[in-house]
């Protein structure tokens, strides 16, 4: 084996193994190249990618602003329908109580007037009440009389 491998060193001398390192280097050198080109065109697709994702991130934004803008004028056109509505509805409940303000007091006229007619058909009847009154005990009077026999 000591032969074999003295036979093999013989054959390789320093110049070869010179050769042989340096196409090793150049093949490491290639691939670190070719490594070092590929990591450039992921960079480069990275930053073409960043700067498609800020454009959409910009016009998220500026839709976000658009959005936030329309609610506020919805917001605005709400409140001002519901101050209406509100107008409206006291308007209606106003024109409602004077109405029902005005009927009242058509309905406490009347009733007085009815108060004051009941009360002169009463004044005019109580005499003819009391004069019933004593016909009826008279009427009572000669009935007990009678049956007591006095008459």
């Amino acid at each position: 084996m000591e032969n074999f491998m003295n036979r093999l060193a013989e054959k390789i001398s320093a110049q070869d193994i010179i050769r042989a390192n340096s196409q090793a280097e150049a093949k490491e050198t290639e691939r670190i190249k070719q490594e070092a080109e590929q990591y450039k065109a992921q960079l480069e697709e990275l930053k073409r990618a960043t700067a498609e994702y800020k454009t959409s991130l910009e016009e998220m934004r500026n839709d976000v602003q658009e959005y936030k803008g329309r609610l506020d004028k919805n917001d605005e056109k709400i409140h001002d329908v519901g101050v209406q509505v509100y107008r409206n509805v006291q308007a209606v409940v106003d024109k409602g109580y004077e109405k029902t303000e005005s009927d009242l007091k058509e309905l406490s006229a009347k009733l007085e007037a009815i108060q004051v007619a009941v009360e002169t058909k009463n004044n005019s009847l109580m005499p003819i009440a009391i004069i019933t009154m004593l016909l009826v005990l008279t009427d009572l009077v000669f009935n007990i009389l009678r049956f007591l026999g006095i008459i």
